[in-house]
């Protein structure tokens, strides 16, 4: 499966998809960063050799980060980004970039964000789901993941386990999902509490699916089973909230169960305890700028 990061990128647009889904990835971070939405390609000479892009803190401060090309790295280029810089303005990078130990030897204020994103459990759903998307909206399968653990981590301050499971959840969710992991050995490699917490939330989430249009909970929220675990209750509500927010934004004046949904995802919040108004809040701190390219800078 291909992965949602293209390390080998050799064209402005590529870098674009890149730095589009690093910011989405970076909404789980500590700080909310703002990114630009600009992509400012980087010459030297007749050789186009990489991309920057800014993103900002809540204060307005400035962070750069930069991509080399494939088949452009170990020439320089890196070390003559960092020498032309604005002073004062600090590179911004993740896990899975795997240029952060060389830019902190370039500047040791370079900052790592996302650091959930290279936990052994974000990895594995990681690769799981590569670059797939969902086909109706073309909205990567991961997404539901980083914005799920933006509510978890950010609104919720949900345990590390309950993080670390929700990265799991997609993996033993379907009845084949979970058929495939366990043949794999694939749950035995993490900590058997997060393995439980993610089996538990399979339970419960299961119980409740939107297709039982018999099920007791369309009438009463109090019939919907819940979970005696506080982490999984906080997994729903991650659930939930994001798969409400994609619905309304992607699907709600096209899907033929739209009512149907639209009520589902009304009477889980409503046995959750959450205001279905967070799903609007959701949408609004998860938007992205869809991205463009600027003019080129000679460096």
């Amino acid at each position: 499966m291909s992965p949602r990061f293209d390390h080998d990128a050799r064209t402005p647009a590529t870098a674009l998809e890149y730095f589009r889904n690093r910011a989405v990835q970076f909404l789980h971070d500590d700080i909310d960063w703002t990114w630009s939405g600009l992509i400012t390609p980087l010459v030297r000479g007749s050789i186009e050799w990489g991309c920057e892009t800014l993103l900002h803190d809540p204060q307005g401060n400035a962070f750069v980060s930069v991509y080399v090309y494939a088949g452009q790295r170990g020439q320089g280029h890196l070390r003559r980004h960092a020498a032309a810089r604005p002073a004062g303005q600090r590179y911004l990078s993740s896990p899975g970039c795997g240029i952060f130990e060389a830019l902190v030897h370039l500047d040791p204020r370079s900052v790592l964000a996302s650091p959930i994103s290279g936990w052994p459990e974000y990895l594995a759903i990681e690769r799981h789901c590569g670059d797939t998307r969902a086909k109706r909206s073309g909205v990567h399968y991961m997404n539901h993941v980083d914005e799920g653990l933006r509510v978890l981590h950010r609104w919720l301050g949900a345990s590390e386990a309950a993080m670390r499971a929700w990265c799991l959840h997609p993996l033993v969710q379907g009845d084949e999902d979970l058929r495939r992991s366990y043949a794999a050995g694939l749950l035995d490699e993490f900590e058997p509490k997060v393995v439980a917490l993610a089996l538990e939330y399979r339970n419960i989430a299961n119980g409740f699916l939107s297709p039982m249009e018999s099920h007791p909970g369309y009438d009463d929220p109090a019939r919907i089973a819940r979970s005696p675990l506080a982490e999984v209750d906080a997994m729903l509500v991650a659930d939930k909230l994001q798969n409400a927010k994609d619905f309304r934004l992607h699907h709600r004046a096209t899907h033929p169960r739209a009512a149907w949904l639209e009520r589902y995802f009304e009477r889980w919040l409503a046995a959750l305890g959450v205001d279905v108004a967070e799903v609007d809040r959701l949408a609004r701190e998860t938007a992205m700028a869809s991205g463009a390219i600027g003019p080129a800078r000679e460096l």
